[in-house]
């Protein structure tokens, strides 16, 4: 298998080799790509009672790449509607008043002239309005685990907005273990932790016969029984994994005139392209923790 030459002559080449309307697999965030799982559909059970019920904040946690950016992305679709306020909002980089400065375009408020306090006071005042309206208000934010210790106390300072009894809630995303917001008082506005889990082999084979079908394809002429399993084995289940191993056992299938692609060809895939990640990881791990 050779390496990449251009990107875009790939992607063309393998698109038109299987035939497919799209790109049924890769990294990027594409609402009808999001696969509803039993567990999904479970956590936004969860989420909405926590909206309805009035909880402020609702912690979505989960391994990297088990799929807690996506599941926010689409939980705050549902929610999305001219009934309810559904903003969707990344900590990752944001500084307090960044952060501030995107809620503010999210909800359609102009920034007044003047130090951060005013932006804050006319954020909350909108959604103490829509609290007034009884407006269900969501608060969607994405990699909360690495919000800065000044953006945490943001959040938590939203969390205590309240008029008529109602507050926002928000929904964050982020690892629990070895953040500010499981330890100390910041812990105790959680009000619940929702775990999301790498999917199970029938979800893996759902997901990948669903994407077939979608971009034009019978899964059976792409992938044989024994490379579904394949994938689910190797990636552990973890939807990212999924989806890059996915695409790349296609990639590499029409540059080696592979069709269908079956269970060993997969190992190989996974061996040349993904299997040395984990080693490299190990390895950086290690020296890093060199005296």
């Amino acid at each position: 298998m050779s390496g990449p030459k251009t990107r875009t002559g790939i992607a063309a080449r393998y698109l038109a080799y299987w035939g497919f309307s799209f790109p049924p697999f890769g990294p990027d965030w594409v609402q009808d790509r999001f696969f509803q799982t039993a567990t999904a559909e479970e956590a936004l059970a969860r989420v909405e009672f926590a909206v309805t019920r009035g909880y402020a904040a609702v912690l979505v946690s989960g391994p990297a790449g088990v799929g807690k950016s996506w599941f926010l992305r689409w939980m705050i679709e549902q929610w999305r509607s001219p009934r309810a306020l559904g903003i969707y909002l990344s900590a990752l980089g944001r500084s307090r008043e960044i952060w501030l400065e995107e809620l503010a375009v999210q909800l359609g408020v102009t920034r007044p002239p003047g130090p951060p306090g005013r932006l804050w006071r006319v954020i909350s005042q909108h959604i103490l309005a829509a609290c007034l309206s009884d407006q269900p208000c969501v608060l969607a934010v994405d990699d909360a685990s690495l919000a800065e210790p000044s953006l945490i106390h943001i959040l938590w300072a939203l969390t205590q907005l309240t008029a008529k009894g109602r507050h926002p809630t928000l929904v964050l995303a982020g690892r629990w273990e070895n953040h500010l917001l499981s330890r100390g008082h910041f812990a105790d506005w959680i009000d619940l932790r929702i775990p999301l889990e790498p999917w199970s082999e029938e979800d893996v084979i759902g997901f990948l016969c669903c994407r077939l079908q979608n971009a034009g394809r019978k899964p059976d002429e792409v992938f044989t029984p024994e490379a579904r399993e394949a994938i689910a084995r190797l990636t552990g289940g973890v939807p990212r994994d999924v989806n890059r191993l996915a695409e790349w056992c296609l990639v590499a299938a029409a540059g080696a005139n592979v069709r269908p692609v079956d269970g060993e060809f997969v190992k190989e895939v996974y061996d040349e392209f993904y299997r040395h990640l984990d080693t490299e990881w190990e390895t950086s791990k290690s020296v890093s923790a060199a005296p």
